[in-house]
């Protein structure tokens, strides 16, 4: 399993009202592997991702890499069980597909899909590796993503008082 923290990224407080979402997505199905991602409803970035399989340890392994200032902020995620056993209630909420409430974290993996789709054919062998050329992908992607969606927010917030 593949999980990252993303190093790198120009420093932004969180949001006092911002919100997280986590989602999940199939990108490989033999030998299975899911994306899992946390992002920033208000800034728009990812604050942390894990590839494996659809179970608790990899949300664990996925919440470890998340930045101490978002662990307090509220959650919302789709109804899959990992979700409601592993967050407290009062921090959790779980969503319907298109409710909108987790339709930050639903863009980023399919961005992610479309622009990793040749990894899903059926004719692509099989690699051992296979994770951790998905998670240098990804890196790729997100590093691009993070740094406009940052940028932009920064400029949303003007200048700051020093």
């Amino acid at each position: 399993m593949a999980a990252g923290g993303l190093p790198g990224l120009p420093a932004t407080d969180a949001p006092e009202c911002d919100v997280i979402e986590i989602d999940e997505v199939c990108v490989r199905q033999s030998p299975p592997c899911w994306l899992w991602i946390a992002v920033s409803r208000i800034v728009g970035h990812a604050l942390s991702f894990a590839f494996g399989d659809r179970t608790d340890t990899v949300l664990e392994q996925l919440w470890s890499e998340m930045p101490e200032e978002y662990k307090n902020k509220p959650i919302c995620t789709d109804h899959w069980g990992a979700y409601e056993r592993f967050f407290p209630a009062e921090q959790h909420e779980s969503c319907d597909k298109g409710s909108g409430k987790t339709s930050i974290a639903e863009a980023m993996n399919t961005k992610w899909r479309q622009r990793q789709s040749g990894l899903v054919r059926r004719s692509c062998g099989t690699w051992t590796g296979i994770e951790t050329d998905l998670a240098e992908r990804f890196l790729i992607l997100l590093e691009s993503h993070n740094h406009e969606r940052i940028k932009r927010w920064q400029v949303q917030q003007g200048p700051t008082m020093a």
